[in-house]
């Protein structure tokens, strides 16, 4: 595959963590408990392949109205998990951002972001961008508030005022979205971002995402760019 065909940014919204552990007899925790352990995989595989940027779609703002033993086992795996996927990332000079509110969030799960982002904040190029309490349109809303804030005449906003006052204004726009867990819809994942985005669904739910399906995803948006006749 050509360099112009690999995305600078891929985004996965890691759908399929619950459906996962169900068939296979365990609690939707321990699903959750996977997901979050997968992420090194597929990342590692995709900075292998060139891209730049990846973003994953850990927990949405309407995530909270899940149970709350959904809930509070979610919240756990992050505070057992990320301090370890930070070091491990910090070895590889992968810098961590994170993309999404601080409401609502425990104490110890603030930590566990402070830690990572402060950690790997001169590392780089290679960058993990973790969506997490994020909902796409509290993003836009909150960037209108900044932007309000900042008294700036009407004729000055434009796209690239917005663009610079989101959550994700240190990362280029999403090329390539990848949906597991077979659903066709957004979430309200990104929507600014995604905007022009080639967006791919497998059935594969997350855990279960290997390198082959990376592939996958990676020739259909190859040939979906020859099929635009994208530059």
């Amino acid at each position: 595959m050509e360099r112009s065909d690999i995305p600078k940014h891929i985004a996965f919204v890691m759908d399929g963590n619950g459906r996962w552990a169900k068939e296979r007899g365990l609690p939707r925790s321990k699903g959750h408990i996977a997901g979050i352990g997968h992420i090194s995989q597929v990342i590692d595989f995709c900075f292998k392949k060139g891209i730049q940027y990846i973003t994953v779609y850990v927990w949405s703002t309407e995530n909270w109205n899940r149970p709350d033993e959904e809930v509070t086992n979610l919240m756990d795996a992050i505070a057992r998990f990320g301090p370890d996927l930070a070091k491990s990332l910090h070895k590889e000079s992968c810098r961590i951002l994170h993309c999404g509110s601080r409401e609502n969030l425990s104490t110890p799960v603030l930590e566990v972001i402070d830690f990572a982002t402060q950690l790997t904040k001169d590392d780089g190029p290679n960058i993990l961008n973790l969506a997490f309490n994020y909902g796409g349109r509290k993003e836009i809303v909150d960037a209108a508030k900044k932007i309000f804030s900042q008294n700036l005449p009407l004729e000055e906003i434009t796209e690239s005022t917005i663009a610079a006052n989101l959550y994700s204004h240190e990362l280029p726009g999403i090329d390539l979205l990848v949906r597991t867990g077979g659903e066709k819809r957004l979430s309200n994942f990104m929507l600014w971002e995604s905007a022009y985005s080639i967006i791919y669904v497998t059935n594969t739910y997350w855990p279960a995402l290997q390198d082959e399906g990376i592939d996958e995803a990676l020739a259909y948006y190859a040939d979906s760019r020859l099929r635009l006749n994208v530059n």
